[in-house]
């Protein structure tokens, strides 16, 4: 598990002008996890994943990982072994132009000590594994963006990693390879029992393979919580924007609706999304409802916006949440 608890970090820029990058944030990312870190440009997003293994160091509070309290106070030789146990993925993908894909990914051993045959060997299958056979001797001036970002992802996988920080991996990217990168992210971090911790500004990658989402704005922490429940209750404004712009704008629809009647939020769980519910529940109670908005979240749960009118409307409610469906009113 990695906590931050009140943690603060500024840039001097000059005498007089300071920012404040990281503003009282606390936050628990638990293990196993893919955790995304969203945001507008400056909010803090790339300053709070380089504190995690101290590339910048914060100015307060603390931060607990692998059970290292306050990691700011470790000696040299602790932080280095905590950065051992951490892998990490740039957005410039940071490759050495002069070396190998193979020499690439064998660095960070390298700088360590003295390579061994089985480090080839080791190299060899993470090579094999992201889906780079037979390029372990080009060079990066060789490879596609999608083929440099697969090598980063390889780099950062040889020292086994317990966590993997991931700063904006796809944002240099086309789409297409995006989703292969994402896909890619999601295998190993299953195969590796990885806990991610994925920066980005896009929310069509938050939506892709994060399990817990954090919201940033101005340096501090807005919103957090699962996916699916970002996605069905966002209640800060920068939430709303970002989750609308994935096409889950039922707060929006909600706002410009003025037809007469009950407008309520429905999160239905997975073994309800198959269900014919609303049919029968216009049936059985006698009751006009108008489907305004219907999705299904990354977690394949459904969540519906409906305006309810008639004269067995507030039966609705209860007969839904009886069902097994969350209700909010919208």
């Amino acid at each position: 598990m990695i906590t931050l608890k009140h943690v603060y970090k500024q840039f001097d820029i000059s005498k007089k002008r300071h920012i404040k990058a990281l503003n009282d944030v606390s936050l628990t990312i638990q293990d196993n996890t893919i955790h995304g870190i969203i945001g507008l440009s400056g909010a803090g997003k790339s300053t709070l994943i380089r504190t995690l293994n101290q590339l910048e160091t914060h100015d307060e509070g603390e931060i607990s990982v692998f059970g290292y309290q306050d990691i700011k106070r470790l000696n040299k030789e602790s932080t280095r072994m905590l950065r051992r146990r951490m892998g990490m993925i740039f957005q410039s993908f940071n490759l050495l132009e002069s070396k190998t894909v193979l020499n690439n990914i064998l660095f960070p051993i390298r700088v360590q000590r003295k390579l061994h045959q089985a480090d080839y060997q080791k190299a060899y299958d993470i090579i094999n594994d992201v889906g780079l056979k037979g390029y372990a001797s080009s060079y990066p001036h060789q490879l596609s963006g999608g083929q440099k970002q697969r090598v980063g992802i390889a780099r950062a996988l040889i020292n086994d990693p317990e966590i993997l920080l991931c700063d904006e991996p796809t944002s240099a990217l086309d789409p297409l390879t995006t989703k292969q990168i994402l896909a890619l992210i999601k295998r190993l971090k299953h195969k590796h029992h990885l806990t991610v911790v994925l920066v980005t500004h896009d929310m069509h990658v938050i939506k892709a393979v994060c399990d817990e989402v954090t919201v940033m704005h101005e340096g501090m922490p807005v919103e957090s919580g699962t996916i699916d429940n970002i996605l069905f209750n966002p209640t800060h404004p920068i939430t709303k924007e970002l989750v609308q712009l994935i096409g889950f704008n039922m707060h929006d629809v909600a706002k410009k609706i003025n037809k007469p009647g009950l407008v309520m939020s429905l999160k239905f769980p997975k073994h309800l999304t198959g269900e014919s519910l609303i049919s029968t529940c216009i049936n059985k109670l006698d009751v006009e409802i108008n489907i305004l908005f219907a999705n299904v979240t990354p977690n394949t749960e459904g969540i519906m916006l409906i305006n309810v009118n008639g004269s067995e409307q507030n039966q609705v409610k209860p007969y839904l949440e009886k069902q097994g469906v969350v209700i909010k009113d919208a």
